[in-house]
């Protein structure tokens, strides 16, 4: 009986230690597919806006068609701006609900001495 009292208190207390280590790293996991998804769209949005420059560039036959494609730039050149700023805006909060859950978890493992 008191083996088993005690293997159950090491038990708790192991559980107790290695709790916020297992949530840590789910959050961990779940912040690098954020990241990455994020990323993917990123990329996609870029790769979109390059091929939309390419095409605008090909188009380019005559002196009003190299005249449509400066304007064509400055389109790009907002869009890319807004994307850019889009971008760091959800970085940002990706970083600071990332901040949030692991100072949660911090205070959820710390145990005031009694």
């Amino acid at each position: 009986m008191q083996n088993q009292a005690a293997l159950e208190a090491v038990n708790a207390q192991l559980q107790s230690v290695l709790n916020p280590f297992a949530n840590f790293s789910q959050l961990v996991a779940k912040n690098v597919e954020t990241l990455s998804k994020m990323q993917i769209e990123t990329l996609t949005a870029y790769s979109e806006l390059t091929n939309e420059n390419l095409q605008s560039l090909v188009a380019v036959k005559q002196p009003q068609d190299l005249m449509n494609h400066g304007s064509k730039q400055l389109e790009i050149i907002t869009k890319v701006s807004q994307r850019l700023l889009e971008d760091g805006q959800k970085l940002s909060q990706i970083g600071n609900e990332f901040k949030a859950a692991v100072d949660e978890i911090s205070a959820s493992s710390i145990t005031p001495n009694k």
